[in-house]
């Protein structure tokens, strides 16, 4: 039954009302292309109208394009402007190129790697599928996450692994247990993922900012048992990693003070080269050590999945706070994610996700010189990220006009611990296609170095 708000007092023909109506559902999606709308005989005793009324609202619909009459078999929502309608839709805030988000387009999903592991789990599984898991996870997918972490030389027991639904509530479980330990002070990089400030602020725990080019030095300033959040792979905003020195001096300054250290490793599998730097979970002296890894940002952005491996004092607490606030990651999403890890899917998705990242920030990059000679900014060893200097140019201000231009970027104010309105933006080549790049810095150039850089 299709029910519809029509006014029988109104001047406005009930014919045109219906016309009117469907096509409002027709334009914003909720019928969408194909979908075939009741007879006219049904629908005329759904609404208390005359068939006769139907037709006429039907001819207008087909007239303007928003309905397709197929002989016998019925009327069917067929719009002709579907693509311009889908598009005014996802770009309704005047964004055709997006240089802020973290979230991959499609051509970066890795379906083709996908549909082996979908029949497996939903032929494995069965039942199990619908049942809710343990609160820390599948026993199976936490002995996989222990094989896949020792890859990255990261060594781990099943009994340390919790799964999550996503980074964001992996952090927001670890602050609510510092909070609990009488944590006051986490030290972040000056420059930092902001949803970490603001989960802090929420706790009550002062945010104190890390020297980006010396963060060991600014750790003396911390007392025994402060926290500290690092990304040190592929840093979000800056898109810089830590050297092996820089982490090892950090791990001996935790040890030193009793720093519990947050390592959010989430885009440390995109590395563009053979080699990576150690994880800092993976070094001597990282006992206190709680390590975030992620498949949600780069691989499945809409299954919400992570994990950490934890100290073992940490396991309990974090365990209790789960219980409350969030409860166990949906079962079909955790057998998916196994089978995807045991079928070698996970291992072939991110060799295509990183040779496909690679190549579009090494175009970014020889772009950016040969259009920006003014900026600067270093190429990163990994990741979706990179940081423009704009010598002369807020942040701020080359956000929104580089918005006007249809192009989103990020202004590096949303990433200072001390709100500077920096001379910088952050940009991401998750969402942008290589076939986009040069077009993109073009129309830069002309909204940015013409008018506002000197």
């Amino acid at each position: 039954m299709l029910e519809m708000p029509l006014d029988r007092d109104s001047k406005v023909p009930l014919y045109q009302q219906i016309a009117l109506h469907l096509r409002r559902m027709i334009e914003i999606g909720a019928l969408p292309e194909g979908y075939k709308l009741p007879g006219t005989r049904q629908l005329a005793s759904d609404l208390g109208v005359s068939r006769t009324t139907i037709n006429a609202a039907m001819a207008i619909l087909e007239k303007d394009g928003y309905v397709k009459l197929i002989g016998k078999s019925g009327c069917y929502v067929h719009c002709r402007n579907a693509k311009s309608i889908r598009q005014n839709c996802s770009q309704a805030d005047g964004i055709i190129w997006d240089l802020s988000s973290g979230l991959p387009d499609k051509s970066l999903m890795p379906m083709q790697f996908v549909y082996k592991p979908l029949r497996e789990f939903f032929l494995t599984a069965g039942e199990y599928l619908l049942l809710p898991a343990p609160l820390a996870g599948l026993p199976e997918l936490r002995e996989a996450l222990v094989k896949h972490a020792a890859l990255r030389g990261i060594p781990a027991r099943s009994s340390e692994v919790l799964v999550t639904a996503g980074g964001l509530e992996a952090l927001s479980i670890l602050i609510a247990v510092l909070k609990d330990k009488g944590v006051r002070r986490i030290f972040v990089e000056k420059l930092t993922y902001p949803a970490i400030l603001e989960l802090a602020s929420r706790n009550g725990l002062r945010a104190c900012p890390i020297c980006l080019e010396d963060p060991a030095s600014s750790l003396e300033r911390a007392s025994i048992g402060d926290a500290v959040y690092l990304i040190p792979s592929f840093h979000n905003p800056t898109g810089r990693t830590l050297s092996l020195v820089e982490r090892n001096s950090i791990l001996t300054q935790a040890k030193r003070k009793s720093l519990i250290i947050i390592e959010d490793d989430t885009y440390g599998e995109l590395r563009y080269g053979k080699e990576s730097v150690p994880a800092l979970k993976a070094m001597e002296g990282a006992e206190n050590v709680a390590y975030l890894g992620s498949f949600s940002q780069a691989l499945f952005p809409g299954f919400r999945i992570s994990y950490l491996l934890l100290p073992e004092n940490l396991m309990g607490p974090c365990l209790d706070v789960k219980k409350v606030l969030y409860g166990s990651v949906s079962s079909l999403v955790q057998y998916f994610v196994l089978a995807f890890i045991n079928e070698g899917g996970l291992y072939e998705a991110l060799e295509f996700l990183r040779n496909q990242i690679s190549l579009r920030m090494k175009l970014l990059c020889e772009g950016l010189r040969k259009t920006f000679p003014e900026a600067n900014f270093e190429m990163p060893l990994g990741g979706i990220y990179l940081w423009l200097n704009l010598p002369g140019l807020k942040g701020s201000e080359a956000t929104l006009r580089a918005k006007a231009g249809g192009i989103s970027v990020v202004p590096g104010r949303i990433f200072s611990v001390e709100e500077e309105d920096l001379e910088a933006v952050r940009l991401s080549v998750s969402s942008l296609r290589s076939c986009d790049i040069s077009a993109v810095l073009f129309l830069l150039r002309r909204l940015w170095k013409e008018e506002l850089l000197p």
